[in-house]
């Protein structure tokens, strides 16, 4: 293959362990390859270790935001690899995101950090749920409550844009199933129970 740098970004674990693995083979020592896709942080050391073995680079660079957001080439991306690597493929990074988050120098940090921010998701999310049953157990206006909170004390897009939809009882099209949301939690409370770091809540979340 000619070209330096190659991306993937795939939600599924082992399709992307498929996909990472050929694309390593195609790839000449001395390119990059940047994984965008939210993966565990095992996973991405794996990666990084089978590609330093070939001399290739390896980045870790998932993002936020919906697809509208990328499409707007909006999109926060939260980076970690070698330095210089980072560097090389930074030109790329500003044609599609509005800021790249560089968190170290081990690609499994940049999954780290992804991995904490969706369990944060979930927990906006399930917390709005709860706090609007709550709310309406006393027959007060969903829209109204929601309003109030996404406008003041939680005016924040995640509450707000996920705050329309319940307000709004609309639910499909989804912006993430539910079988990847549990894979990202489950994802989280992996990385967790490697750095040895509780997460009472998270543990919680997948009853739901």
């Amino acid at each position: 293959m000619d070209c330096d740098f190659r991306g993937a970004s795939r939600r599924a674990p082992a399709p992307l362990a498929c996909a990472i693995h050929g694309a390593l083979e195609a790839l000449k020592p001395g390119a990059i390859h940047v994984n965008m896709a939210t993966v565990s942080v095992t996973l991405a050391a794996r990666f990084e270790k089978s590609h330093r073995e070939r001399g290739v680079g390896y980045v870790a660079a998932p993002v936020l935001g919906r697809p509208n957001v990328a499409e707007a080439a909006r999109l926060n991306i939260i980076t970690a690899g070698e330095a210089q690597a980072l560097d090389r493929v930074q030109p790329l990074f500003d044609l599609i995101g509005q800021k790249t988050w560089r968190f170290g120098e081990r690609p499994e940090q940049a999954n780290a950090v992804k991995l904490a921010a969706n369990f944060m998701i979930a927990s906006a999310i399930g917390t709005m749920g709860e706090a609007v049953a709550l709310a309406r157990g006393y027959g007060t206006s969903k829209a109204g409550f929601l309003d109030l909170v996404t406008s003041t004390i939680f005016a924040a897009p995640v509450y707000q844009g996920y705050g329309r939809a319940i307000a709004e009882d609309r639910f499909e099209p989804a912006g993430l199933k539910l079988a990847l949301g549990l894979k990202d939690l489950r994802l989280a409370l992996e990385a967790a129970e490697k750095a040895h770091v509780p997460l009472p809540i998270a543990s919680f979340l997948p009853a739901f």
